[in-house]
This record gives C-alpha cells, structure tokens and sequence, in this order.
C-alpha cells in the first residue's frame, strides 16, 4: 500500500511540475512618479518569465527624469510570449506610462493587449502600466492593466485593451505537380 501511494505522489508531482514547465508566461511592470518640491522621484520595475526558454531584465533610474523598463521574453512548446512594460515621470512634467503584450500559439492563435497611462498634476504624479502574456492549455491569453495617481489638482487617464485572434485555417491545394497554400475565410 505504501508503494502504490509513494508511485502516485510521484506521479502527481511530476505531472504539475511538467505542466507548470511549459505553462508559457511573460510577466512586467512599470512605475515611474515625480513630485513637484523634490529633486528626485520614483521609478520601479518588474519582469518574470515561466516556461522552457527566455529571459526577463529590468531597469529602473531615478533623479531629474525618472524611468523603468521591464522585459521578458521565452520560447517554449506551446508557443512564444512576449512582454514589454515602460514608465517616465519628469520633475514637471506628465508621467507616462505603457505596457504591450503578445503570445504566438503553436497553431498559429496571437492573443495580444496594451495599456497606457498618463497622469498630470501640479504636485506630484506617477503612473503605472503591466501585463502579462502566455498560454494555458494550449490557449494564448494576454491580460493588461494601467493605472496613475495625481494630487486632487491633476487627472489620470488610462486604457487597455486586449485581443485575441484565432489562427486562419489553410487548404493545400495541389494543380498537376505543384502545390500552393490557400487561406480559407470564415
């Protein structure tokens, strides 16, 4: 009895970790504020990448133009997933920030999404954008926020939007010994 639960475990387990293994994901995010009275402000950065192959890089800088910039990119069986997030905030300037997001599924489905946000005040401003972007199950997904703060005097505004798109069936179709591909329309 001990075995059978001992082989059992040690099948559940590696089934999660293999699926966790090709889950496919690219996660960033960035945030960059500034305030009016002081001379430096904020910048922050986040990048994450789970699957197979890739990388994820980060960059964040603050002083008289504050800036961050996340990346993650990777490869894996189910497809290729792509994440890139940035952010700026000068002393009196507006901050800006943007996020885009792309997943290519192995049978050719791209789910894509994006966000930007801007955020003016006298006072002080920050602004934040991030995403993520990868498959579950075989289904490419991409998720993207944007958000920002101003003082009571300042205003915000953000978008995003996502997308997703399914992949266009082809037909082969051959004439004597030559054969050409044809994108059938739904």
């Amino acid at each position: 009895m001990k075995t059978s639960n001992k082989t059992m475990t040690t099948l559940l387990v590696s089934l999660t970790v293999s699926a966790a293994a090709f889950a496919s994901d690219a996660t960033t995010s960035a945030t960059a504020g500034s305030n009016s009275f002081l001379r430096n402000g904020t910048a922050d950065a986040t990048a994450s990448y789970d699957g197979r192959f890739g990388f994820a890089r980060t960059q964040a800088n603050s002083g008289s133009v504050n800036s961050a910039r996340g990346v993650a990119v990777g490869v894996d069986r189910d497809g290729v997933s792509l994440s890139v997030s940035n952010a700026v905030a000068t002393r009196f300037g507006p901050a800006v920030a943007t996020n885009f997001n792309v997943t290519i599924g192995r049978d050719g489905q791209v789910a894509r999404s994006g966000g930007i946000s801007v955020a003016e005040g006298p006072l002080r401003r920050s602004a934040t954008a991030g995403g993520t972007s990868g498959v579950t199950a075989g289904v490419p997904h991409a998720t993207a926020t944007a958000t920002g703060d101003s003082d009571r005097f300042g205003r915000v505004r953000a978008n995003s939007y996502a997308k997703t798109t399914r992949a266009t069936p082809q037909r082969i179709v051959r004439h004597g010994h030559t054969a050409r591909r044809v994108y059938v329309r739904r």
